[in-house]
């Protein structure tokens, strides 16, 4: 558990996170770690979690610096909706420029693709984001995943074109 750092790209300016956690609760803490705006993979299986478990960690993300949030996983819309409500709720006059999206649709490979590849945050965000975080709740195997896409994210990248 805890914040670990997977590597940088120095092209991209962009440090890689991944924390892996048995809870939602147990990713609170790490994420204040980040320290500037991040866009943000969560993997969870969140079909047993709690409404408040879910706005918990959605407001943890969004304190903590994220500006892009991909969810993925079973019943990753509902950790998406609410991500956007707490994003709404701080922007009572609009929506934030918190990005977000949803795959439940895909595998975790396509997801990661997305968040490397796609993922671009805000105009407004672009000065602050310098790292990109992925969030495992609840399975190692998918933290593992994970670590894997972001200590080569250029031939990741390119592997996944490649595939298509």
């Amino acid at each position: 558990m805890g914040l670990e750092r997977i590597g940088r790209d120095e092209t991209l300016d962009n440090d890689f996170f991944v924390v892996d956690a048995e809870t939602p609760g147990d990713a609170l803490a790490p994420l204040r770690q980040v320290g500037c705006g991040f866009v943000c993979l969560v993997a969870w299986d969140s079909r047993a979690a709690s409404g408040s478990d879910i706005s918990a960690l959605a407001t943890a993300l969004l304190d903590a610096g994220a500006v892009y949030v991909c969810a993925w996983g079973p019943d990753c819309e509902r950790v998406h909706d609410i991500v956007d409500e707490e994003r709404d709720a701080r922007n009572p006059n609009g929506p934030g420029v918190v990005m977000t999206t949803w795959h439940g649709d895909e595998s975790l490979t396509e997801a990661l693709w997305f968040v490397l590849a796609a993922a671009i945050p805000d105009d407004v965000q672009l000065d602050t984001c310098g790292a990109t975080v992925g969030v495992s709740i609840g399975s190692p195997a998918w933290a593992d995943e994970i670590r894997d896409a972001f200590a080569r994210p250029s031939a990741f990248v390119a592997a996944h074109v490649k595939s298509e």
